[in-house]
């Protein structure tokens, strides 16, 4: 039989990017093709230039087909969490008599809970459980051949905007790939840097980029609550540039050289060079530009966190990831002081690619190389079929 080449596509907001994957050794991937291009990326759930989507994306694809050699056969398609929303849903099914849970008591359960087909903005891409219980008030994650006389099940389903699913069907219909899904990229995620007892226990994971920023309450294997915001990395370039008048590159540039743990004394500088032009920047004020931008995208995380109407619990830390705030030296402790809560920077498990920007493309390529390795029914809880 001939080999499947999966590959996942990820629209970042600076980025569009594509792997061609397949598990490795211990639980780790062999990447057989890569490919990203620059675009304008979106904010506030619109594409900013969404006339220029084909052509990136179609050269996206190509070059990661080229890079591997090979036709993509199967591509997961991650949907960012401004184009998401979450939806949770309880459910109960009573037997007769003590009763040993099957697959078709599961699926059961999702299709009563599912009342979700009705919206004219969103589809139903993925549902997961938050947790079922038992007779005896026993909460578990996987009840198959576990008996009982009733069944509860706190389910999570997420929902992709259907113009966004419209729209990037419509790019890749022409491509002829044999099979092509959508997937939370959110969920994905989370259910791949987040480690099973801290989701159990129940975890909230941030993810900055570029442009956007989503808050996500995890619980099991499922989200509880889902937000996002429009702020980022990219703001904080801006900040910089507009505030020393400075070219956006070098103020790229100047955001990898801040550190705010840093004191910076009166006559302070941050010297960097780009294309062999020295620049000094008072460290101060800098300090100052940023610390600003990164307090308030920690005020929109509160929130965020405010705003759910899940009530997590208040001693749980919170799991950074992304390239947006990550790499800031200090940023991490100004958002821990911002939110009084324990804050970690957590990365893709995988030696050379344990890096925050490459977590939510990582997360799609294991949930979609799950779901292509073993049966349906296995990812039955996970992906709606």
């Amino acid at each position: 039989m001939a080999r499947k080449n999966v590959a996942v596509l990820e629209f970042g907001t600076s980025r569009i990017s594509v792997i061609i994957g397949d598990r490795g050794i211990n639980n780790t991937f062999d990447i057989r093709g890569f490919g990203e291009v620059n675009y304008s990326g979106f904010m506030d759930g619109e594409f900013l230039a969404p006339e220029e989507l084909t052509t990136s994306v179609r050269t996206v694809l190509a070059q990661a087909e080229n890079n591997a050699r090979c036709k993509i056969t199967n591509l997961y398609i991650g949907i960012p969490a401004e184009f998401s929303v979450n939806a949770v849903r309880s459910v109960s099914n009573t037997f007769p008599k003590k009763h040993k849970v099957t697959e078709r008591d599961i699926e059961d359960l999702f299709l009563s809970a599912d009342d979700l087909g009705s919206s004219t903005t969103h589809i139903v891409v993925n549902r997961s459980p938050i947790y079922y219980a038992l007779d005896d008030n026993r909460r578990i994650i996987e009840p198959k051949g576990i008996v009982t006389t009733k069944i509860t099940a706190m389910l999570s389903f997420i929902l992709g905007e259907r113009k966004f699913i419209t729209l990037v069907t419509d790019i890749i219909k022409p491509l002829r790939i044999a099979k092509v899904d959508f997937v939370s990229e959110p969920l994905a995620e989370a259910l791949y840097v987040l480690e099973a007892s801290e989701r159990d226990a129940c975890a909230i994971l941030i993810d900055t980029g570029y442009l956007t920023t989503s808050v996500s309450i995890v619980m099991g294997d499922g989200l509880v609550s889902l937000r996002s915001f429009s702020l980022g990395g990219g703001h904080i370039v801006a900040d910089l540039a507009e505030n020393f008048k400075i070219p956006f590159e070098v103020a790229e540039a100047l955001k990898r050289k801040i550190v705010l743990s840093y004191q910076p004394e009166k006559g302070d500088y941050y010297e960097i060079v780009v294309d062999n032009q020295p620049y000094k920047i008072d460290a101060g004020l800098a300090n100052a530009v940023v610390s600003s931008r990164v307090v308030q995208i920690a005020k929109m995380i509160q929130k965020c966190l405010d705003d759910s109407k899940f009530e997590y619990p208040k001693y749980i830390p919170i799991q950074i990831t992304g390239g947006g705030l990550c790499y800031i030296k200090g940023a991490r402790d100004l958002l821990q002081k911002i939110l009084n809560k324990d804050v970690k920077v957590v990365a893709p498990p995988v030696p050379q690619l344990d890096k925050p920007h490459a977590s939510s493309i990582l997360g799609l390529l294991d949930i979609a190389l799950k779901q292509t390795r073993f049966t349906t029914t296995i990812f039955l809880n996970i992906f709606k079929k």
